[in-house]
């Protein structure tokens, strides 16, 4: 049986004064609105990949 690796992702829900940080791709809006989102690496804390993906 085929088992497809586990990807390991880490997603930030900011609030800064009431309000959600959301944005879109300017190259995939079709993506639609989301919130920042990783892949975690190996080696990596899920902490540091959602940072990297929130000062992007």
């Amino acid at each position: 049986m085929f088992t497809q690796p586990i990807t390991k992702k880490a997603i930030a829900y900011v609030i800064n004064k009431d309000k959600l940080m959301v944005f879109t791709h300017t190259e995939f809006p079709e993506a639609g609105v989301q919130v920042p989102v990783g892949t975690v690496k190996k080696s990596e804390e899920p902490s540091k990949t959602v940072l990297q993906e929130i000062y992007k």
